[in-house]
């Protein structure tokens, strides 16, 4: 029998039931068929990964021992080329980009107030956060033009201005030493109370002594002699006739007077590299500044460290401006005048003439003036005050004998003052 002959012996049922059986069959083994299809090319690709990988690497290898063997036959004709290599780094250095420094707004100088009035509602406004401040307020009365202008735009003289009418009429005579520690340049601020109320340039060292402060601080360190506190440099600058009849320093206090306290003094005149080289070496450099980041008159500071780009200052009237770095070109357009200050001064000649003139009496030419007169061309004492070699005061005018009593006036117990000038937000 034929296969039709089967299909004639089934119902029509059983007939489609096959149908779809042999159909379910075929669609089995061709589904078996694109498995084992799939299953070889994926070990195809497999394979083809492995032999690409094994020839890339067997390239790299290739690659790098030809280098190497190249390197080894030209490294002696390069050394002139390395040479050139090793000073590159050199000239990138100095070709760098300097440094500028990122300084807080609010602890630069601020102008002082217009008058007491304003400086007084300042102070209201800054009590409202401050509780310390209210004791102020409330005894306003009692404390002057010039303390309360400067307290508004200065609140790190707070507590020096709260104990202002306490203090005031204390005398200070500057007969001790400050403490300070051999390796660190010491931050004297100008209204530390235990110089800041003695008198000076016809205020007081709070206030206008940002000059002795300076060079305390700088003798204090160079010297390693801790005697010569601000008062004592105070009291030397007005004895010596560094203080003019305005009030104001001379800066010859940083040259004349320097010296002859002992330190070594000469102007500074150089860039940034020199003054760099100055600090490093261990110099010191006093600058006298014109209106700016210090102050909003003059003042003066002390730079005393370079480090990782940025120059240390010492601000006797802000502990927060000597805690932050300076970058050169802000410094630069502040400064005046700079003095590089060392521990050896110069030896100078006996400037003595033969009229008899005091001891301390240098360039006199008359022959007159007093232990105070110093630089003076026409030979007038700086207590005294006398022109052209004439002598004020009880003197007999001979031969250049100035009346010793000129410069011994007794102690002046200080009254609470109303300063003429409300002065320099920190000079």
């Amino acid at each position: 029998m034929d296969g039709f002959d089967e299909y004639e012996q089934l119902t029509p049922e059983e007939i489609e039931m096959e149908r779809r059986r042999k159909a379910a069959a075929r669609r089995r083994k061709m589904a078996a068929r694109e498995a084992r299809r799939r299953k070889r090319r994926r070990e195809a690709i497999i394979r083809c990964s492995i032999l690409l990988i094994i020839l890339i690497l067997l390239i790299v290898g290739f690659v790098k021992m030809v280098s190497g063997i190249w390197n080894h036959f030209h490294d002696k004709p390069k050394k002139s080329q390395k040479v050139t290599e090793q000073t590159t780094p050199t000239t990138e250095e100095v070709t760098e980009a300097p440094i500028t420094a990122d300084i807080d707004e609010a602890i630069l100088a601020k102008d002082l107030p217009a008058d007491r009035d304003t400086a007084i509602e300042m102070l209201k406004m800054q009590a409202t956060t401050d509780p310390d401040l209210q004791t102020l307020i409330d005894n306003i009365a009692v404390y002057p033009d010039n303390i309360l202008m400067n307290l508004a735009v200065n609140s790190e003289m707070k507590q020096f201005a709260i104990d202002y009418p306490a203090k005031i009429n204390v005398v200070f005579d500057g007969a001790f030493n400050v403490d300070f520690t051999s390796d660190t340049v010491p931050l004297f601020l100008q209204f530390d109370e235990q110089w800041g109320y003695a008198d000076y340039a016809k205020n007081i060292i709070g206030l206008s002594g940002s000059a002795p402060t300076c060079l305390s601080m700088a003798y204090t360190y160079l010297k390693q002699d801790g005697s010569m506190n601000p008062i004592k440099v105070a009291d030397f600058s007005t004895e010596k006739g560094y203080v003019n009849e305005d009030g104001n320093t001379s800066w010859s206090l940083m040259t004349d007077g320097a010296t002859e306290l002992g330190l070594g003094s000469t102007e500074f005149t150089g860039g940034q590299e020199e003054l760099i080289d100055a600090l490093q070496k261990g110099d010191l450099i006093i600058c006298a500044l014109t209106p700016g980041d210090f102050t909003k008159t003059e003042t003066f500071i002390l730079i005393r460290e370079y480090r990782d780009g940025l120059f240390y200052v010492n601000d006797p009237n802000s502990e927060a401006r000597s805690q932050v770095g300076w970058d050169f070109p802000r410094l630069e357009s502040q400064i005046a005048k700079m003095w590089e200050i060392n521990g050896t001064a110069v030896s100078q000649p006996d400037e003595n003439n033969d009229n008899g003139e005091d001891a301390n009496d240098t360039n006199n030419g008359n022959g007159t003036g007093d232990a105070t007169n110093t630089g003076n061309d026409n030979g007038t004492g700086a207590a005294d005050g006398a022109e052209n070699g004439n002598d004020a005061g009880d003197t007999d005018n001979t031969n250049g004998d100035a009346d010793q009593g000129a410069n011994e006036a007794g102690e002046t117990t200080v009254n609470i003052r109303q300063a003429d000038n409300a002065n320099t937000n920190g000079d």
